[in-house]
């Protein structure tokens, strides 16, 4: 299989678990206590003015909405998988929170222009191919204002553990690029689709899908070519955090 076409599955297959596993949120997982996302959640309001726009990129059922709503902000939350939105509404119904909205839509779909004052991206990027990233990032630095600013979360990797999973990948015959962690992917995915959303762990659900942990260096590189300046790193929850403003 070329690798456009396997990236194109990739994504598919993405987009079809979460569908399956969307009435898992609000039921078996629930809000996650992740500290350092709430902290920087709050560093990333802390830089915007009040009454602002936000765009929750990559939402899925919405899980830090709450907070955005409450610092008195509008949010507009998109993702590719229409169940998960479908979780979003009921747990956020528009007659209780007029100002959130939710709308069915990739992120490499986006085409806003100037539109918002902040974008959030949380837990969402590594599932994103290497090629589609400074695409994403662009689209990022096009939907805000100028000083907008963006909160986006890496996943870490431990690259002992990618390296070995890139071995097994490419020894299956997979069009693999370094980073990317899909070995497991055929076997995991197949048995997740048969089971139960209630009988699927976490565990289970992350190996069902596609993964890429791009070095740091290589995502800083990504942002500065996209016109956002790093304004704060750091690291909690097995993720990287990072703010950065869109220049005036």
């Amino acid at each position: 299989m070329e690798r456009a076409e396997w990236l194109k599955k990739m994504r598919a297959q993405a987009e079809a678990l979460y569908d399956h596993l969307a009435p898992a949120y609000w039921v078996k997982f629930g809000l996650y206590a992740n500290a350092a996302h709430r902290q920087f959640i709050e560093k990333f309001l802390g830089r915007l003015g009040s009454q602002s726009a936000i765009l929750d990129a990559g939402c899925g059922a919405g899980r830090y909405d709450g907070m955005l709503l409450e610092a008195g902000h509008s949010v507009l939350g998109i993702d590719q998988s229409g169940s998960m939105l479908a979780r979003a509404r009921e747990f956020f119904p528009q007659e209780r929170f007029p100002g959130l909205r939710y709308a069915q839509m990739g992120l490499q779909e986006m085409d806003f222009q100037a539109r918002f004052d902040g974008v959030i991206c949380i837990d969402a990027l590594e599932h994103v191919c290497p090629e589609d990233w400074p695409g994403i990032l662009a689209r990022f630095q096009k939907a805000l204002r100028p000083g907008g600013v963006l909160y986006v979360t890496v996943e870490v990797a431990e690259w002992g553990e990618v390296s070995q999973a890139y071995e097994r990948g490419k020894a299956l015959g997979l069009p693999l690029v370094f980073g990317e962690v899909a070995d497991e992917i055929a076997a995991a995915y197949a048995q997740a689709a048969a089971l139960d959303w209630q009988a699927i762990s976490g565990e289970q659900a992350d190996l069902a899908v596609y993964h890429y942990y791009p070095p740091p260096e290589q995502v800083r590189a990504w942002l500065d070519q996209a016109g956002l300046a790093i304004e704060e790193e750091g690291t909690g929850d097995g993720y990287a955090h990072l703010l950065a403003r869109k220049n005036a």
